[in-house]
């Protein structure tokens, strides 16, 4: 069995879009549940159980959407395989699912990423570029979202996080990173940012991405390039709780040279993450240069130890 936890924001197009992709998964004989975090009324939750073909959990409100997906590896079937984060905009085909959840066998101690291409709705065609693993850099604005390209000689490779849009992994691992804080569950709706892809790292689960396991994303218009002050500070509980002291100290200075309020954002920080970051002692921090774009000439360079990690069980 496969569990799919996917996230909704009153868009019935983009739930009518989501709901007929797993049904046509389920028509191709897996085995498949649907655990459903929404803010809508019980009407639509009713609308969502009669439109589709397979069980249908309903898990919680989107506004307290980090606390919901707290609950992965609790709502999820005991026979689940694995567990599937999409939001509503990801396209996918079988195809793309059936090589995931391959991958994972494969690498069952790792996080794994899709390639995640630019497309249109509802056709879900390809019309624009590819993006893999993600990372940030700090020359425009803070914590520019940068996407990384594949390598050309590889099909599965290591990178430092990935798009909170679309990823998968076991329950094993979803267990153990549940004991860490999960998604973090925020009031600012911040559970799914990017920094969870860091903190796996932390706790030895490296993050990696399977080029061939592809999925559309739409990209509405109105979306801002920049994040907004409330994103910055989910990332600074990001640096706090995986990063090494020197890394932090040298991006939260290059944050406050663009006149961002560093202290608050550590402040908030400190006030959500100190129990889970007395937790992490035990396991070595990030060497942020590594998986940050913090200096002029970096380039990603993966822990030599990842392949291995990620193979064990």
């Amino acid at each position: 069995m496969l569990s799919f936890i996917v996230q909704e924001y009153h868009e019935e197009e983009f739930i009518d879009r989501m709901i007929k992709q797993l049904n046509d998964l389920a028509a191709e004989g897996e085995e498949i549940e649907l655990c459903f975090i929404t803010a809508s009324p019980a009407e639509e939750r009713s609308y969502v159980r009669k439109k589709a073909d397979f069980p249908v959990k309903i898990v919680g409100k989107v506004w307290s959407c980090g606390a919901a997906r707290n609950t992965g590896a609790i709502i999820a079937s005991p026979r689940s395989e694995a567990l599937f984060f999409f939001d509503c905009h990801i396209c996918f085909t079988p195809d793309a699912i059936r090589r995931a959840k391959e991958t994972l066998r494969k690498y069952p101690n790792a996080m794994l990423g899709f390639s995640v291409w630019v497309v249109d709705f509802p056709s879900c065609e390809k019309k624009g570029g590819v993006g893999h693993g993600v990372t940030f850099r700090f020359t425009k604005h803070p914590f520019e979202w940068v996407w990384l390209p594949s390598p050309s000689d590889e099909e599965i490779f290591a990178v430092p996080t990935v798009c909170g849009c679309a990823f998968a992994m076991t329950p094993q691992v979803f267990k153990h990173f549940y004991e860490f804080g999960g998604f973090l569950w925020q009031h600012r709706r911040l559970g799914w940012e990017e920094e969870h892809g860091f903190r796996l790292w932390r706790l030895q689960h490296p993050v990696i991405v399977d080029k061939k396991a592809e999925v559309g994303h739409f990209f509405k218009q109105s979306w801002k390039g920049v994040a907004a002050p409330e994103y910055y500070e989910s990332r600074v509980l990001g640096l706090y709780l995986s990063g090494d002291n020197e890394g932090c100290k040298e991006v939260l200075r290059a944050c406050e040279r663009d006149g961002w309020d560093v202290q608050k954002a550590l402040r908030w920080a400190r006030e959500h993450g100190y129990p889970i970051r007395r937790k992490l002692k035990r396991y070595p921090p990030l060497n942020l240069k590594r998986f940050l774009w913090i200096d002029e000439d970096w380039r990603w360079i993966p822990p030599a130890w990842w392949k291995k990690l990620a193979t064990s069980s």
